[in-house]
């Protein structure tokens, strides 16, 4: 089945969308002086596996490479993003946003698993 390539953005712009409220709820709270663990611990994860998935995507999308199954890869990615940001900092579940964030390495890393396995089955 062929996909859009353009519809791995759309997981792109919503992890984006995540990063700017992550980043405005930080500026914010750090301006009213009320510091917040959390909220610091979630601002520095904005920075840190995200880059892995906008890599991967970014270089799908240029390769025209995307698929059903990488698709699917990035949207477990930016889902469990958001699961763990709701968890973290909504509702204060630290089980929950540990078990979001071990989705979100499996889906970064077999995102990249198949962007390999394309160019080995493919010759580069």
């Amino acid at each position: 089945m062929r996909v859009s390539q353009f519809l791995i953005i759309v997981q792109v712009m919503v992890q984006v969308a995540l990063g700017l409220v992550v980043a405005g709820l930080f500026w914010w709270r750090r301006s009213s002086a009320s510091g917040d663990g959390r909220l610091d611990e979630a601002y520095r994860g904005q920075f840190e596996l995200p880059v892995l998935f906008y890599a991967g995507s970014l270089f799908a999308f240029a390769m025209r490479i995307v698929d059903e199954r990488i698709l699917f890869f990035a949207t477990l990615f930016a889902l469990a993003q958001v699961t763990g940001a709701v968890f973290g900092l909504l509702l204060r579940n630290e089980k929950g946003q540990a078990v979001a964030g071990l989705v979100s390495v499996f889906a970064a890393a077999v995102l990249w698993v198949m962007i390999a396995a394309h160019f080995v089955n493919s010759g580069f």
